[in-house]
C-alpha cells in the first residue's frame, strides 16, 4: 500500500504552469501566491531573466513554473530522514528544468516515487547532476560525513559511499514550493500539502512501531512540524536555537553524528581533532 503522502502527490498533474497541487490551489490563491496582473509567471530561463522578478532584492514569492519538491529520496524505505522548511531557489533552476533533457522527468519520477534500477533515489546526490544547485547544497552539507563513511566501509572511495548513503537518505519539505526565502508563515498552518507532510511525519516516522529503525533529523521549523511535545533521543534529533540557522550536518553536528552512528562510526572528539 502506497503512503498517503505519495498518493496525495499523484493527484498533481504537471501539465502546465503554475505547478500547484490542486488541493493547495485555493489556499495559495487566498494568500496572493498565484500569478496575477499583466506579467505572467516566467516559464523558462529566458522569460525569467526578462521578467521583473530577476534581480528583485526581496522576493519571497514561490516560483510556480518550477515543479514542487515535497520530498527527495525513497520516503518509504529511507532510514535517515531530514526535515526541512521549503526548497530554496537559484536562477539556474529555470535552465535545469526547461533546457536539460530528462531532468524534469526525473523530478516527476521522484514525485511518483518511481525509481529505475540505475538511479539513485536521492537524486540530489546523483553524480550526473553535480552541476545542479540541489546537489551542490547537499554536497556541502554531507561531504565530511560521506568522507568518513568512505574511509570506514568503501576503501576511501567517496563516490561509492555517496551512492550508498543516497539509498538510505530522504528529506521532506514542510512547504513544497521553491523560493529564495520564506516569508508567509500562515501557509505552514493552512496549506493542505503542509498538513499532510506533518501527518506523515507524525504517523509514519514518529508514531509507528518501527520508529526506532529510522533516524529523523529536524533542522527547520520544529513548531511548524508540530513537534513541540517530542524530546531529543538517539533516533530523533531536533535542532534548537543557533543550530537551526546553519542546519549543519557535519560530523560534529548532532545530525551528522546521528548519520554516522547508522554506520557504526564514532565521530572524532575535539581532542581527536586537535591531535590530528
Amino acid at each position: 500500500m502506497q503512503l498517503e503522502l505519495v498518493e496525495f502527490w499523484k493527484k498533481f498533474k504537471p501539465e502546465s504552469a503554475p505547478f500547484v497541487h490542486p488541493d493547495d490551489l485555493e489556499t495559495l490563491k487566498y494568500n496572493d501566491c498565484l500569478p496575477c496582473g499583466d506579467e505572467p509567471e516566467p516559464f523558462d530561463l529566458k522569460s525569467y531573466l526578462a521578467s521583473s522578478r530577476f534581480g528583485e532584492p526581496i522576493d519571497n514569492r514561490f516560483h510556480l513554473s518550477l515543479l514542487p519538491v515535497p520530498y527527495v529520496g525513497n520516503v518509504a524505505k529511507a532510514d535517515i530522514v531530514v526535515l526541512l522548511l521549503n526548497p530554496g531557489f537559484q536562477h539556474s533552476l529555470y535552465w535545469a528544468e526547461t533546457a536539460v533533457p530528462g531532468f524534469r522527468d526525473r523530478l516527476r519520477r521522484n514525485l511518483d516515487q518511481v525509481f529505475n534500477a540505475e538511479e539513485t533515489p536521492f537524486f540530489c546526490r546523483d553524480p550526473q547532476y553535480c552541476w545542479y544547485e540541489g546537489f551542490r547544497w547537499w554536497e556541502k552539507k554531507l561531504r565530511p560525513v560521506i568522507a568518513q563513511i568512505a574511509q570506514k566501509d568503501f576503501g576511501g572511495r567517496y563516490r561509492e559511499a555517496m551512492l550508498h548513503l543516497s539509498q538510505r537518505l530522504a528529506c521532506i519539505e514542510l512547504i513544497p514550493y521553491q523560493s529564495s526565502s520564506f516569508g508567509d508563515h500562515k501557509l505552514i498552518k493552512d496549506l493542505p500539502s503542509a498538513r499532510l507532510a506533518r501527518e506523515f511525519v507524525s504517523r509514519h516516522l514518529l508514531g509507528s512501531p518501527d520508529q526506532s529503525s529510522k533516524t529523523v533529523i529536524v533542522t527547520r521549523q520544529v513548531k511548524g512540524w508540530s513537534l513541540h511535545g517530542y524530546k531529543n533521543t538517539s533516533d530523533l534529533i531536533i535542532y534548537e536555537g543557533s543550530e537551526t540557522r546553519g542546519a549543519s550536518l557535519g560530523p560534529n553536528s548532532r545530525g551528522g553524528r546521528a548519520i554516522l552512528s547508522r554506520y557504526d562510526i564514532k565521530p572524532p572528539t575535539s581532542i581527536d581533532l586537535v591531535a590530528d
